[in-house]
């Protein structure tokens, strides 16, 4: 858990000053604090400023100053890479984090190529320009309206704006013939190294008793990992109880924390600003969270395992079944791969964001970069399966979770969003009628 702030601006603004305003404003993400200040040429100065529940010294522990929040996942994947030491080589290794460091005279900011960490941008009608993991710091010293960092872009910046300099993005990739048998093997290969370098021993895993979350369980269980299942969702909801019967054939008793609406309601003040949007479908996917960190917390955990970026990857939403019914497959690695680049948005920056409020630290397998550059390389027809005009979503998945001995009410299950498997949706939208009003209005009410 680490925040970080940079800024870049002429010698008479007082940086130090507003890194320590920008700092003071993401305490949950570490109390401990401490800025470095620099002189450039041209009279222009930096600030890069950290903050974590640590002594928060990694700022000054070289010739270059490095802000990091975030974690690699062991040795760098690629090998053979040319790159050499810097911002190029780190933000091509496997991992999840957002940087921030000084080099030849500039600020140099980036992100994993996933985009597992929040990091936005912006410039100030002073001229000062600002990054920072969230986006409140940003917007009290007059960046209104901040950016996000783009995933695997290296941007450069200094008092005349900012640049991209570098871009390892993800690509789509064209498809190769691989076999479903071979595909099968190789994702059961590269999701036990995601599980085993990602998921701490004893982590929290935010389980439904889906094939997401019960493939993470079920690999973390057989790798020796401990894990603490915690399921989330409305009083009397049926996934409640498939989410326990589960979590017993695999020999672990889950956690779980069963919700009044009214606690539902009143999460939304909180939920709402540590995510830092109203966004209905964000909310509804981001309050079921909320209360598995707040559980994960109060059982004394450091880490909680989700399931971002699985549906993505092999077609979990209902849009991609519509999609093949309408024009057929063909059409469909487009659309996984655009999703795929979305969900640092949509996913990613919301859940660190809980995790973090709650004082864990976010982890997701599937977002493991070995393996999103497999998955997208795979043919479309094996992550969404036309046959017979019946429509098989994550249809790979299924086979993998087969190979591993998941229960038939696992690997046939239709795919819920977590917002309505919960009952969350329900409840959102029945207070909103009540109020008379939108759903997106009523969730505007609790911005600032």
């Amino acid at each position: 858990m680490t925040g970080i702030c940079g800024l870049v601006g002429r010698e008479a603004d007082d940086l130090e000053s507003k890194a320590k305003t920008m700092l003071s404003l993401m305490e949950d993400r570490g109390l401990k604090s401490r800025t470095l200040v620099q002189s450039l040429p041209d009279r222009e100065k930096t600030a890069i400023g950290i903050c974590d529940s640590s002594d928060a010294q990694s700022l000054g522990n070289s010739a270059i100053p490095l802000a990091l929040d975030g974690v690699f996942f062991g040795d760098d994947q690629r090998h053979g890479n040319p790159a050499p030491a810097g911002p190029s080589r780190l933000i091509q290794t496997a991992g999840a984090f957002a940087f921030l460091t000084s080099l030849q005279d500039h600020l140099i900011a980036g992100r994993d190529i996933v985009g597992q960490k929040p990091l936005y941008y912006g410039k100030a009608e002073d001229g000062i320009v600002a990054f920072a993991s969230l986006k409140s710091p940003l917007k009290a010293i007059g960046i209104h309206e901040p950016w996000p960092v783009s995933p695997g872009k290296i941007i450069r910046a200094s008092v005349r704006g900012y640049e991209t300099v570098n871009n390892y993005s993800l690509k789509q990739r064209k498809e190769e013939p691989i076999s479903e048998l071979d595909a099968t093997y190789a994702l059961d290969e590269l999701f036990r190294e995601a599980v085993r370098r990602i998921v701490p021993r004893r982590s929290g895993i935010a389980f439904s008793g889906g094939l997401d979350s019960a493939l993470v369980a079920k690999v973390a269980r057989s790798e020796g990992l401990a894990p603490e299942l915690i399921s989330v969702g409305l009083r009397g909801q049926p996934e409640l109880e498939h989410a326990e019967k589960t979590a017993k054939s695999f020999g672990i008793q889950a956690n779980v924390r069963e919700l009044s609406s009214s606690e539902i309601l009143d999460s939304l003040p909180d939920v709402v600003g540590i995510i830092e949007t109203a966004d209905p479908v964000i909310v509804g996917i981001s309050v079921p969270i909320y209360f598995a960190c707040q559980k994960a917390r109060e059982m004394g955990l450091s880490y909680i395992a989700a399931g971002q970026l699985s549906d993505e990857l092999f077609g979990g939403y209902g849009k991609f079944e519509d999609i093949a019914l309408q024009v057929g497959i063909n059409n469909l690695g487009k659309e996984m791969f655009d999703s795929v680049v979305a969900a640092s948005a949509k996913d990613f920056d919301p859940g660190d964001k809980l995790a973090v409020a709650a004082g864990l630290e976010l982890c997701c397998p599937f977002a493991y970069l070995p393996l999103v550059e497999y998955a997208l390389k795979l043919p479309a027809s094996l992550r969404v399966k036309l046959a017979d005009g019946k429509v098989t979503r994550k249809y790979i998945l299924r086979r993998l979770a087969t190979r591993l001995s998941l229960p038939d009410s696992v690997v046939d299950r239709p795919k819920k969003a977590v917002q309505y498997s919960s009952g969350v949706q329900k409840v959102l939208l029945k207070e909103a009628r009540r109020q008379g009003m939108s759903l997106g209005n009523m969730l505007e009410s609790f911005t600032g």
